[in-house]
């Protein structure tokens, strides 16, 4: 059995490129190297503690056995740990750990713990939903096929190992193949499970008694028609995945690159629809790249940096732009599994600034509008899309938003799994920064996946004019029995990208209270004013202000809340909740502006007036709001109408700026008629 698996050429890193990657390594990731050498020296010992940057739920506390391991281990109310600690990511680590120091501690703990594992977990039905989930079986045969390629040449890799091993690749193929359901062709799991199915496949197609049979071309060729497919229907035109998690959109990317990985390796080709759905998903990483590298903690996702997935992807397209902004050196994993022509082929790569500051992502409902691609530049996100299933949160008319670099206004992120007050705390609205009504979410939790109460989201078209650009859209969340009349239009005109105006508009006819909910960057401090009329943020590196609509009659209070930026990891934060209770429809406005600190001045913001010439009346503020803004030495005076335009003289005026349309914004100095429209 080991003469015939070894006889494959890529079932095997040769010692030759394990000490060249090793020094490789050694020289550009050496704080990945001692992390990697300190995961492996843990197994060794028999402690676990999950904290590789795509490990799906992170730990924080290890956990150690003094004796056997024992592994549908669950420390408390969350059986996540059962499921990350049975994808064997720690294997992978023992491997590297072997290559880059030659120590055959790291060999005879792998044989031990891989031998352990497969005499100790048979496929039972109780075993299916614990160490046998289809998803686990999916992803145990990537990390069991690539840790065993550092292994070849140590003694305890004996034949007995080798027969224990191959029989249960065997059993994990042969199982995924029965897995394959309706709901693995819209799941993550099922790119996942058939990423698997490929990856064994491959390993036992050369020499081995049973692919005499032909079963594993049979894995092979099942393996990419579910992959194709599963591209095919879960990703959406714009390249985002269904499920609107960034987490999972990366889990789904991983296996594609990783398809296409095995697919050079081993000189076959994949279906062209799979290759540009593939490249697609990869452009999406880098429209919603922050400032900080970090993917943003929408949906269930933590805040990963994702430079390591842009560079194996800027080097499996051959596509610069997306080396502009990875690693300059291919990132740790990449060079062990690129090895070095991969390396050499990455460096030798000119990457090249991309040509875009605006991204719209129609389909998936995300909008993202920046400053430029550096460490210190601006970022918003607006989202208007479906659910995304259940790692989808209430997050309809949210917005992030990172001036000066740092993040102000952030996604309060998901914490873990389990079904509870926790759970739905975080996928409710008003964790997100949303408008909301009542204080109460627009959905139902019903466990830790599911919810009642599904309503559309309402897209609108973006506009963009100069500096000037409009983001907008709407939700009927509201309008369901139980929950009121009030559907909901947010619109946020942006000034560059240092000055924000967002106009909320609740459309209804009974008595509610209307809100517009802020969640901070923890890292920073904020105040509210003592009239309660603004709010001022304070961070490390950058500060922001918060102006709101003083003519009316609302209130505004600071809360204590909580963020969760990685599964398991919680810190508390400041939210401000703007609320007014009112009869019939309401707008709630409020002006942000902010920048680095010792560049930023506050802005001065006045309400105005505004009529309608032909008529010759001032409106009221259900029909129409202005606004004078001036900052950083500019002044602009901008119309918000909420209501449709009617008649053949109706204008819009204030301050003796006069034109047509419901978003207009004019600058002192140019024509008093007319103006910058955004919207009709």
């Amino acid at each position: 059995m080991y003469k015939a698996y070894f006889n494959n050429p890529n079932n095997f890193i040769s010692s030759g490129q394990m000490s060249w990657c090793g020094d490789y390594c050694k020289t550009h990731w050496p704080e990945e190297v001692r992390h990697i050498l300190r995961i492996a020296d843990d197994a060794v010992n028999h402690t676990f503690l999950f904290d590789l940057r795509w490990d799906m739920e992170r730990t924080y506390e290890p956990v150690h056995f003094d004796g056997p391991v024992k592994w549908d281990y669950q420390p408390g109310d969350d059986p996540e740990f059962i499921f990350q600690f049975n994808r064997h990511q720690f294997f992978i680590c023992l491997g590297q750990a072997y290559a880059l120091t030659g120590n055959e501690k790291y060999a005879e703990a792998f044989a031990k713990l891989l031998e352990s594992w497969i005499k100790e977990n048979p496929l039972t039905d109780h075993s299916r939903e614990t160490t046998w989930r289809s998803i686990e079986a999916g992803i145990r045969a990537e990390t069991w096929v690539k840790a065993m390629a550092y292994f070849k040449d140590s003694p305890v890799v004996t034949e007995e190992l080798m027969e224990l091993y191959v029989n249960c690749l065997t059993d994990h193929a042969r199982y995924l193949m029965g897995s394959y359901k309706y709901f693995q062709i819209k799941s993550n799991w099922g790119v996942i499970e058939s990423r698997g199915l490929l990856e064994i496949g491959l390993a036992l197609s050369d020499a081995l008694e049973i692919s005499k049979t032909g079963e594993t071309k049979t894995w092979i060729e099942t393996a990419i028609s579910r992959l194709d497919e599963g591209l095919r229907v879960q990703i959406m035109d714009d390249g985002v995945q269904w499920e609107q998690s960034p987490m999972y959109h990366n889990e789904v990317f991983h296996c594609s690159i990783e398809a296409l990985r095995l697919a050079k390796r081993y000189g076959f080709s994949m279906p062209e629809t799979f290759v540009h759905k593939a490249h697609q998903m990869a452009r999406v990483n880098l429209a919603w790249k922050k400032p900080n590298h970090c993917q943003p903690a929408q949906g269930d996702s933590d805040e990963t940096d994702l430079r390591d997935l842009l560079a194996q992807s800027a080097y499996l397209f051959g596509d610069p732009v997306l080396k502009y902004a990875a690693y300059e050196h291919l990132d740790f994993d990449g060079i062990w599994d690129y090895l070095e022509d991969g390396v050499k082929a990455y460096e030798a790569m000119e990457p090249q600034k991309p040509d875009f500051l605006l991204k719209d992502l129609n389909s998936s409902g995300n909008f993202y509008l920046r400053s430029g691609w550096n460490e210190d530049d601006d970022f918003f996100h607006f989202r208007c899309g479906s659910l995304g299933g259940g790692h989808g949160h209430s997050d309809k008319l949210h917005i992030d938003l990172v001036l000066g670099g740092e993040d102000i206004l952030m996604d309060a992120g998901r914490y873990h799994y389990v079904g509870g007050p926790i759970r739905y705390e975080l996928k409710n609205a008003l964790s997100h920064n949303t408008p909301t009504v009542d204080s109460r979410d627009y959905l139902t939790c019903l466990d830790s996946w599911g919810v009642s109460g599904l309503s559309p989201a309402y897209r609108q078209p973006y506009c963009q004019k100069g500096e000037f650009t409009l983001v907008q859209g709407g939700h009927g969340g509201y309008l369901q029995e139980g929950l009121g009349d009030v559907y909901i239009n947010r619109r946020v005109l942006a000034v560059g990208t240092g000055v924000y105006i967002i106009a909320d508009t609740f459309y209804g006819s009974t008595e509610h209270v209307y809100q517009q909910n802020y969640h901070f960057n923890p890292d920073g401090t904020v105040e509210l004013s003592e009239q309660k009329n603004s709010a001022h943020y304070t961070g490390r590196n950058a500060e922001a202000d918060f102006i709101f609509d003083i003519n009316t009659e609302w209130d505004a209070a600071v809360t204590s809340t909580r963020i969760s930026r990685n599964y398991n990891q919680m810190e508390s934060n400041r939210t401000i909740t703007l609320s007014r209770k009112k009869n019939g429809c309401c707008t709630l406005v409020t002006v942000i502006a902010g920048g680095k600190k010792g560049s930023y001045a506050k802005p001065q913001v006045t309400r105005l007036d505004v009529t309608s010439p032909a008529r010759g009346i001032t409106l009221p503020e259900e029909d129409a709001h202005g606004l004078r803004i001036t900052f950083n030495g500019q002044t602009y005076v901008v119309i918000i109408g909420h209501k449709d335009i009617a008649g053949a003289n109706e204008m819009l005026c204030a301050d003796g700026y006069m034109g047509l349309g419901t978003v207009l914004v004019f600058k002192p100095g140019e024509p008093k008629t007319g103006g910058t429209v955004l919207c009709w």
